[in-house]
């Protein structure tokens, strides 16, 4: 979990305090907030490997980023509300990076040089919610036609005049469940849960929207 500077529009860790949920940022305030802490983000995600290289360098690539540790590239589809038809958006942004040739690549960033032209990027979706039916498609590809895909949900909370920025895989999982115990643990001002397991540490700071119809 992060928290909002307002004043920076940065992401940092958070201190405990009494948190009220409210709506995720919108795209633009989404994409702004990542871009500017890009390092921050991707140790949020879970992928502290990805290098950013471009901002929308193509219709619903809302980022690309390249993998350091396969060569590959990554592209990020950003939105900050449910939509049904999202995937599809971000499935034809995939399409189109992978159509690119080299010197394609090449132009939009020098790193992306390493990525083997046509190779299909991954795909990562980034909503303040997702249509079920979106899920149970990435699923599908995942799982059945090996598209490399995921979905992270995005959750903002407030306590006292700041913002807190939390990120969660979806479907929930091991992860999501963490997330949550770390939330209750803000909500109860940092104090140890009884008889119920050790009190999750606090976050420490790593060293990171709807698209038009």
């Amino acid at each position: 979990m992060l928290r909002i500077d307002e004043t920076s529009k940065t992401l940092v860790a958070p201190q405990a305090g009494g948190l009220v949920t409210e709506a995720a940022p919108d795209r633009e305030e989404l994409l702004t907030l990542i871009t500017a802490s890009w390092e921050a983000f991707a140790a949020e995600l879970g992928l502290p490997h990805l290098k950013l290289v471009a901002r929308e360098p193509a219709a619903g690539a809302d980022l690309l980023a390249f993998d350091e540790s396969e060569g590959r590239a990554v592209v990020l589809h950003v939105t900050g509300e449910t939509v049904e038809w999202q995937i599809a958006r971000a499935l034809g942004a995939a399409a189109e990076v992978a159509g690119w040739d080299a010197a394609k690549l090449a132009g939009v960033h020098e790193t992306l040089e390493a990525v083997v032209p046509g190779d299909s990027p991954r795909l990562v979706m980034l909503a303040g919610g997702f249509d079920p039916r979106a899920l149970v498609t990435a699923d599908w590809l995942s799982r059945r036609h090996g598209v490399e895909v995921s979905a992270f949900s995005i959750t903002v909370l407030r306590f006292g005049n700041e913002r807190l920025l939390d990120v969660a895989r979806e479907p929930r999982d091991a992860q999501g469940a963490d997330s949550a115990a770390e939330v209750q643990w803000m909500l109860s001002g940092g104090a140890p849960a009884a008889a119920s397991g050790p009190v999750p540490a606090a976050p420490v700071a790593a060293s990171v929207p709807p698209p038009a119809a």
